[in-house]
């Protein structure tokens, strides 16, 4: 095999591949002993949080735990990279939700991650966990990655404001009271400039995060267990139509509230009453928005239809075991005391409001624990109570790509409603979605590992 552009630009690219994964592996330590482990994470949060966790395995079984904290494009650049020319990379890797896939893209033999799917079912796993969680770190029915967690979502809300208001949050079961509460009773222009001074909710109206957890909600996620596009389900479009009705126009309930100081500001300044919050959020709110504590609360998300499920999910972590793993059955007592260690769990919850997928865990008294930020509710448990109500989300070697083209439909649909309003916008959106899930499709099935492995669980 030749390289098109010369031996100078070959030795160039493997060179800086090599250097790459060099960066992301050290092999020494601060007392100079070379680790029995390296553990690689995208977030200083983990790393603190296991810190304490990490120093009694080591003393516990006379090893040395190296935890390396690596911005997430780098880690999943520089690894990709080590891996595809056998460079040093470390024995366990945490990776962000989205991103498994494109580890995933080729043969199932060729994936750089121990596949745990015969273990995890064997060691009682599968069985002990929040088994909706496992999809999003599996591709073709192969699981590659542990799940850190579960990511509940319900609606965070300024109780004081709402109360005030006179609105009953237990009459909000559906989406659409909860849009005609926010028409009649909150968004407002109380001032008469013209212009509103309070929303029902903060809803973004470029970025995908919300969208994408309605639509998982309501069933529909950007792939399905083939890894095909599927957000052109007849159940999206209603979605789509739904979330623009309800961000722009003069019926709009919502308003873009943003991150950092514009959210806290908003929060503080009662211009949004509802912001969507799976549990990793309520940590932030009460870091970031001290000003509201005791004045938050939280719902369970309205369902689609009366009856339906009222929680929806957003983001992951997941914990995979490099192939070149010097010592895999240390690496997975580690992870099993990181991960799924009821105790360590319970202390983790308390500090970070992120419930496990571990079942068990749910048991430990920090999760019956009140906050004061959030008044009315125990925090862990009414999060632990939507856990089994949490819907799968697939993974796909595409994902990126296939959220952008999401992204592409819905900022046609939208100025599409702003041009012509309801008419004809269920129609529009509905071709639009189709165009772009085709799109991606055409992509896909390019794939020959792809399209391959899944003719063959077909027969």
């Amino acid at each position: 095999m030749q390289f098109g552009y010369g031996k100078a630009a070959l030795a160039i690219l493997i060179l800086a591949i090599v250097s790459g994964g060099g960066l992301l592996l050290s092999s020494g330590s601060s007392d100079g002993r070379r680790p029995d482990l390296i553990f690689a994470t995208f977030t200083k949060e983990h790393a603190a949080a296991y810190k304490p966790a990490v120093e009694q395995f080591e003393k516990d079984h006379h090893v040395k735990i190296q935890i390396q904290v690596v911005d997430q494009r780098a880690l999943q650049g520089r690894l990709q990279s080590a891996m595809s020319v056998g460079a040093p990379v470390p024995d366990m890797v945490e990776l962000l939700d989205g991103t498994m896939g494109i580890f995933c893209r080729g043969a199932i033999e060729d994936i750089g991650f121990v596949d745990l799917t015969k273990l995890i079912h064997s060691s009682g796993l599968y069985d002990s966990l929040v088994a909706t969680r496992f999809t999003k770190w599996s591709s073709r029915g192969h699981i590659f990655a542990l799940p850190h967690d579960v990511h509940p979502m319900m609606l965070a809300y300024r109780r004081d404001l709402v109360e005030k208001l006179g609105i009953d949050v237990k009459k909000l079961t559906t989406w659409d009271e909860f849009a005609r509460v926010g028409r009649e009773i909150v968004s407002k222009d109380l001032d008469g400039d013209g212009v509103y001074d309070r929303y029902m909710i903060d809803l973004p109206q470029s970025e995908p995060w919300a969208l994408r957890a309605l639509m998982l909600q309501r069933g529909v996620g950007l792939v399905d267990s083939s890894g095909a596009a599927a957000f052109d389900d007849p159940r999206a479009v209603d979605v789509v139509c739904w979330y623009i009705k309800q961000t722009q126009g003069k019926d709009r309930i919502a308003f873009p509230c943003g991150w950092g100081q514009n959210l806290a500001k908003s929060m503080l300044d009662g211009l949004c009453l509802f912001y969507i919050c799976p549990d990793w959020r309520t940590s932030q709110f009460q870091a970031d928005v001290s000003g509201v504590g005791g004045k938050m609360s939280l719902m369970p998300l309205p369902a689609w239809d009366s009856g339906g499920i009222r929680t929806s999910t957003w983001g992951g972590t997941g914990l995979a075991f490099t192939k070149q793993s010097r010592n895999f059955d240390l690496a997975w007592k580690l992870a099993m005391h990181l991960y799924y260690d009821p105790q360590q769990l319970g202390l983790r919850f308390a500090a970070t409001n992120i419930l496990p997928p571990l079942k068990a865990a749910w048991n430990q008294p920090q999760f019956d624990e009140p906050r004061a930020f959030y008044s009315g509710v125990r925090l862990g448990r009414v999060y632990a109570q939507l856990a089994g109500d949490v819907p799968q989300e697939q993974s796909s070697a595409y994902m990126q790509m296939t959220e952008a083209k999401l992204v592409e439909a819905f900022a046609n649909c939208a100025l599409y409603h702003q041009e012509n309003g309801e008419a004809g916008l269920r129609e529009y959106a509905q071709k639009e979605l189709k165009r772009c899930a085709d799109q991606v499709r055409v992509i896909v099935n390019r794939n020959v590992f792809l399209k391959a492995d899944a003719q063959s669980s077909a027969n």
